[in-house]
């Protein structure tokens, strides 16, 4: 893509790039985690490892291997191939004239492409993925000095589209089959890798001689080098399944209506209810191809209960794992919690705690201690509206996945026990008809550790969030502060001005420019308070930015954000592209995804950006989702674990932070905007908010990005319930609520629920409108007026209409009209409007005639306080961010 001078200089607002990469160390750990991530599916007769010798290497991965998602998610950094990293290895490919044709073929598909557009292919890293070409006799024949052949299959995705049970998606092609079959039989053993997420994975043991099989992921700019380390024994693989892999997709809980499934992408009932992955596969007797928790190694472990202790705070394992195998390597124990079965239905089991060895040599053994907290044993009662725990047998399984465990302790509880005391938010917009599981065989009495636990000794937290919507709680906050109208933010800082003073010193106009991003504002001058000048902020562009008006009146500066989560999305920069959110999970390692998010922090403060946005949070409710290679799992405790570690790591570096993503119930791509997902209460509580709740609590993330769907009926951005009675009211955040880029809310709503700042922003005009009740802006051909403008850096155009106030809608109340002068021809937007209800055009006898629209007329509806509270997150986000450190320079 060619790109104007101008507008270079714009994405680096005056910064220079550094000509090297700046942290050589990010690459290294990357290359690390990819390589702990990646999951040894299956070794047939120890095919694996391998030592650097002549292989045959097929399928479209291996040279155009997918190192990330498309969309947001996209790094710009240079990529090892897996053919790369093979020959850094010291292999050598003997098949490289299939690689060559299959390369051109791609080009010249690519090269001849209209669909994708310049900044799709540039800023979103999408391109043409064509079904492979055929590998022929003559393929076979001069790739024959290698006896092993590794064939990878790769699928990409990304934002705004979900993936599609189809043949060349979550199927193998028929050409990749055919190809795959010839190539299975034409070698003495062949190596499958997947540089995909999940995909049916049948074939592996379906088609003959295919002997190994490796989920390498989209494992970031080193995935070629990472897999070359495991392929040759250098690094054990150590990785674990985080998502059941079904033997038919069918299996799936939601497969049925998940997105355009059922041909209704705009209404998501969630009847699965809390049985989402493995809860449900081992719930219903369902057999998985592999199962949650799955990993194979090079070597052998055997793990030990040795000791069990429990109160009412938590319950603690140790755990010794020995390696009794011939190689070094590491283990994950895994600890999983089988409640009894009572009122409330429960799965057969969850996770509730894990922990990872260190590189363990033959013979040697680790002691482990985990750290199970009590309360997470409860289930949500919705009648009660508090966590508690049934009488009965707690049962703690031991082991290396889900499907391979043992029990080793159990909870006995005489009494039912409340542990949190909450109140109902959130609850469903319509009924629905919720998955009950069959009751569970007995089970027998074991020989474990046993732990009696009193239910008239259990405290009860009293969680609930303690004010409601109507009690105007921001309003009564600024009823007796006095402003400062000569204080600037440096003065807040300092300590010598209170937020809220200065906040109220604001105009509206400014606070207007304070809660939105700067790519729709319009330009404002207020009283320049500040004595001195300050330095304004440079470097690159990205994603957005708050305000950069008020910089050198007020001491305000921007603040700069870029997206992620695998990488810092910066153009023309040195970055880290890291392996994906899924493949960091799969380590089940918090120090790797600590390591993962310091590397990001750094680079941040490097590039005077503020907050990624990032980690992704949504749980894998399908494999269809288009960014479940962005998120962490489909077990909520490993994803809230993973984003509180990347978490802490990103934000130890001083001034900059994360942006966890999306709150909530993302779990679609299509047609996210509008989509409305119904869910039960106890789902959002167990499942879907579960992991934003262990971040918030353990982490203190900057800032929450709301996502762009509705929930229950209610755009999560304006609801407040969730943004203000929840995540601040129970979980106690007392960051910055960001909406997703362009959401289809209404603005003044998301103000009142909480929501601070509209990104990657909204025109001023219309807070405005929406502040003082402004009525429509008619043009003289009874349209309202309407304008294009130029927003991030020109490379789109926000077309916007000035109706203000009043909202069109055919079955609204209200009724506005505009007289259009003889001869002046009607806006061709009209005939539309009328068809539609929202407008009716009555002619006259002189010439002119009358339109009058039907809508909703607001009227004054944007309250100055709510405005306030919005401003001061804000500029607190502000105050603590690089930018400010910069600014003051």
């Amino acid at each position: 893509m060619e790109f104007t001078p101008e507008q270079i200089t714009q994405m680096f607002g005056g910064f220079t790039p550094p000509s090297e990469h700046p942290f050589p160390e990010h690459i290294e750990n990357a290359r690390a985690i990819a390589a702990d991530g990646m999951v040894l599916l299956k070794n047939d007769g120890h095919a694996l490892p391998i030592s650097p010798q002549k292989i045959a290497l097929f399928g479209a991965g291996a040279v155009e291997t997918v190192a990330c998602g498309t969309g947001s998610g996209y790094v710009t950094a240079p990529m090892v191939s897996v053919r790369q990293g093979l020959e850094n290895a010291g292999f050598e490919i003997t098949s490289t004239s299939w690689l060559r044709r299959f390369l051109a073929e791609s080009k010249r598909v690519n090269d001849a492409d209209t669909t994708l557009s310049d900044l799709d292919r540039s800023f979103s890293g999408m391109k043409i993925l064509i079904d492979e070409v055929e590998v022929t006799e003559e393929d076979l024949q001069t790739s024959s000095e290698a006896k092993i052949a590794v064939y990878v299959i790769r699928r990409n995705a990304g934002e705004n589209g979900d993936r599609d049970a189809v043949k060349g998606d979550y199927y193998l092609s028929d050409m990749e089959e055919s190809n795959l079959r010839k190539v299975a039989a034409a070698f003495s053993k062949t190596i499958v890798i997947l540089n995909t997420t999940v995909i049916d994975a049948n074939f592996l043991f379906e088609i003959p001689c295919i002997a190994a099989a490796v989920l390498m992921g989209l494992a970031g700019m080193e995935g070629g080098n990472a897999l070359a380390d495991v392929l040759t024994g250098k690094k054990n693989p150590a990785g674990h399944l985080t998502d059941t892999w079904a033997r038919a997709y069918g299996d799936n809980p939601a497969a049925a209506t998940f997105g355009k499934n059922d041909g209704n992408s705009l209404q998501e009932d969630y009847c699965e209810d809390i049985f989402v992955g493995y809860r449900y596969f081992d719930s219903f007797g369902i057999e998985p191809l592999f199962p949650f928790g799955y990993g194979l190694s090079y070597t052998a472990f055997s793990m030990a209960c040795m000791e069990f202790s429990a109160d009412w705070h938590a319950a603690r394992l140790t755990v010794a794992v020995t390696n009794t195998g011939d190689q070094s390597g590491r283990a994950v124990a895994q600890v999983y919690v089988s409640a009894p079965e009572g009122r409330l239905a429960k799965p057969y089991q969850e996770l509730k705690g894990f922990a990872k060895t260190k590189e363990l040599a033959p013979g040697e053994t680790q002691t482990l201690t985990i750290r199970i907290p009590t309360e997470s044993l409860a289930s949500y009662d919705e009648e009660k509206a508090a966590f508690l725990m049934e009488a009965g047998r707690y049962l703690f399984r031991l082991g290396e996945h889900s499907r391979s465990t043992t029990p080793v302790a159990e909870i006995i509880l005489d009494k039912e026990a409340i542990l949190r005391q909450v109140r109902r938010e959130v609850t469903p917009d319509h009924e629905l008809k919720r998955l009950i599981p069959p009751p569970r065989k007995a089970e027998p009495a074991f020989d474990v550790f046993q732990v009696l636990l009193s239910a008239s000794k259990c405290p009860t937290v009293d969680g609930a969030c303690r004010t409601h919507e109507s009690d105007m709680t921001s309003r009564k906050r600024f009823e007796k502060v006095q402003a400062a109208p000569d204080a600037t933010l440096i003065d807040v800082r300092e300590g010598r001005v209170s937020m809220d003073s200065f906040v109220k010193s604001l105009e509206p106009e400014v606070l207007f420019r304070l809660v939105a991003g700067a790519a729709f504002e319009t330009p404002y001058e207020t009283k320049v308070r500040l004595k001195t000048p300050v330095t304004p902020v440079n470097g690159p562009s990205s994603s957005g930015t708050t305000t950069a008006l008020f910089t050198q009146s007020l001491g305000i500066p921007q603040l700069k954000m870029t997206d992620g989560p695998a990488g810092l999305h910066l153009g023309f920069c040195h970055t880290t592209c890291n392996p994906v959110g899924l493949l960091i999970a799969q380590t089940f390692d918090c120090e790797a995804a600590r390591l993962y998010g310091e590397g990001i922090g750094k680079e941040l403060s490097f590039y005077h950006q503020s907050v990624i946005l990032g980690p992704g949070m949504n749980i894998h409710r399908d494999p269809l989702c288009g960014r479940a290679f962005e998120y962490f799992s489909e077990d909520p405790l490993l994803t809230g674990l993973m984003g509180a570690a990347a978490t802490k790591g990103v934000q130890a570096t001083p001034g900059v932070g994360v942006s966890i993503k999306h709150f909530c119930c993302n779990n679609q791509e299509q047609d996210r905007p509008i989509t409305n997902a119904t869910v039960s209460e106890r789902a959002l509580r167990e499942i879907y908010w579960k992991g934003f709740e262990i971040c918030v609590r353990q982490a203190d993330p900057m800032t929450v990005m709301s996502s762009y769907n509705c929930v229950n009926g209610v755009h999560t951005s304006s609801h407040y319930e969730l943004l203000t009675e929840v995540l601040r009211g129970e979980w106690g955040f007392q960051g910055l609520v960001m909406t997703d880029w362009g959401s289809q809310s209404i603005k003044p709503y998301d103000i009142h629920a909480g929501n601070d700042l509209i990104m990657g922003g909204y025109r001023s005009e219309f807070f405005a409108a929406a502040f003082y009740g402004k009525e429509p802006e008619f043009a003289q051909d009874g349209f309202v007026r309407s304008e294009d403008f130029p927003i991030y850096g020109g490379f789109m155009t926000d077309h916007v209409e000035f109706w203000n106030s009043f909202e069109p809608d055919a079955n609204g109340p209200d009724q506005v009209s505009v007289t259009v002068s003889e001869g002046q021809s009607l806006n061709e937007r009209i005939p539309a409007l009328v068809e539609q209800g929202i407008a009716a055009v009555e002619k006259h006898a002189d010439g002119k005639c009358t339109v009058t629209y039907r809508g909703i007329s607001r009227g004054k509806w944007l309250d100055i306080d709510e405005l306030r509270v919005c401003a001061a997150r804000v500029l607190e986000m502000i105050m603590k961010s690089v930018s400010f450190d910069l600014m003051l320079e």
